[in-house]
């Protein structure tokens, strides 16, 4: 029984030692290769309305008519809204009676200008300096007759008297009639200001939009200044984007902005840095960068979220390596070189590295491998230490 035991353990340790190696895994190396990419800010953002507008009437009054609501799409010039009419045209009737009357009292022609009035042509200013006149020849007659003894001197005193009346008449016969001209240009005022409330009961779009929201309903009663619909200007669209303060100084104006909206079935849109916050926030440390985006299909929408790169420069030397060269394990990416061993034969040899972007079949390695370094170009399969054979 001894005996047999023995043999049975020996029977392995036999079996390991004359175990054949493993094979070689053939393997074709690259070199890694230079590029010139673009450096690119990755940062998320927020779009925005370029005009955000809240319509309101300067006058009060009756809703009418309310031609649009939320999502509709104005043009500029386009009705709005508007308030009942009937009381702001009785305003014009009562102002234009009120010029007419005043016209009168002067007779001026329709359509003149009280300002070119010329007050001596007024008749009543007419009239009392034809009083005035007679009331001074009066007097220097009189005065003749009184020299001349003739008549008394009684009588020269109530001429003085009828001539110091008629000139304080005619004084007074032209301040009425500036008085009158005065309330002509006024009533011109009123009726002006008539007409500008009949059409401020009218609310047009300044720009063309989309209806946001609408504050009121057709019959109610507003007053001045009320906000009646909220109003979007969403062509073009502003994308406000947070920049990080240790990348915010490479950032300017004119720069391209490559953005995704999250959720949105919109391909990759390309839009202009066009203005830079002056300061970094405090609170997050990010510097406000804003971009102006095209939107003429409408298909992006004020509040969605974006995840965009800002492109600070058109291109920079990068390194890359093909796609299949690199693998990736619980987190750590590596590429592999040969390297020989203890005993002679090529052996892999893993090497952590730092990928970057995509550049179509291959990758950029950030840091790990230099230009040039020769490395396995697929590494499917290898771990370290793997036996290898390189071939052509």
């Amino acid at each position: 029984m001894l005996v047999a035991a023995l043999a049975a353990c020996a029977k392995p340790a036999a079996s390991g030692v004359g175990a054949a190696p493993r094979a070689p895994k053939a393997v074709r190396l690259v070199a890694a290769a230079a590029a010139a990419l673009p450096i690119k800010v990755a940062v998320s953002g927020v779009l925005a309305a370029q005009e955000e507008l809240v319509l309101g009437l300067e006058v009060g009054g009756r809703i009418a008519s309310l031609g649009v609501d939320v999502g509709d799409v104005v043009a500029a010039g386009d009705v709005v809204a508007t308030l009942d009419p009937r009381e702001f045209d009785l305003a014009i009737e009562r102002a234009e009676a009120a010029v007419g009357a005043s016209d009168a009292r002067l007779g001026l022609a329709a359509a003149a200008d009280p300002a070119a009035f010329d007050v001596e042509q007024a008749p009543s200013v007419r009239e009392a300096e034809a009083v005035l006149v007679e009331a001074r020849l009066n007097r220097e007659r009189v005065v003749k007759l009184v020299e001349g003894s003739l008549q008394a001197t009684a009588q020269l005193e109530v001429a003085t008297a009828a001539l110091a009346v008629a000139e304080n008449r005619l004084r007074r016969a032209r301040d009425d009639v500036r008085t009158w001209i005065a309330d002509a240009r006024l009533r011109r005022i009123e009726l002006a200001q008539a007409h500008k409330r009949r059409r401020d009961a009218i609310i047009t779009a300044p720009w063309q939009g989309r209806v946001a929201m609408r504050h009121v309903a057709v019959g109610q009663v507003v007053q001045g200044g009320a906000p009646v619909v909220t109003l979007l200007r969403i062509e073009p669209l502003r994308l406000r984007l947070r920049v990080p303060d240790r990348l915010a100084f490479g950032v300017a104006a004119g720069q391209a902005v490559e953005f995704t909206v999250d959720g949105a079935d919109v391909a990759e849109r390309v839009g202009k840095v066009v203005r830079t916050g002056p300061a970094i926030d405090r609170g997050d440390r990010t510097r406000l960068v804003e971009a102006e985006v095209q939107n003429a299909d409408g298909a992006l929408l004020p509040g969605a979220f974006c995840r965009a790169r800002i492109v600070v420069a058109a291109a920079a030397p990068v390194v890359t390596v093909p796609r299949a060269a690199v693998v990736t394990f619980a987190g750590v990416d590596r590429v592999f070189t040969v390297a020989s061993a203890a005993d002679g034969t090529p052996r892999a040899k893993g090497v952590l590295v730092e990928l970057g972007r995509p550049v179509g079949d291959a990758v950029e390695i950030v840091r790990g491998v230099a230009v040039g370094e020769l490395v396995v170009a697929v590494a499917v399969g290898l771990a370290p230490e793997t036996p290898v054979q390189v071939v052509e």
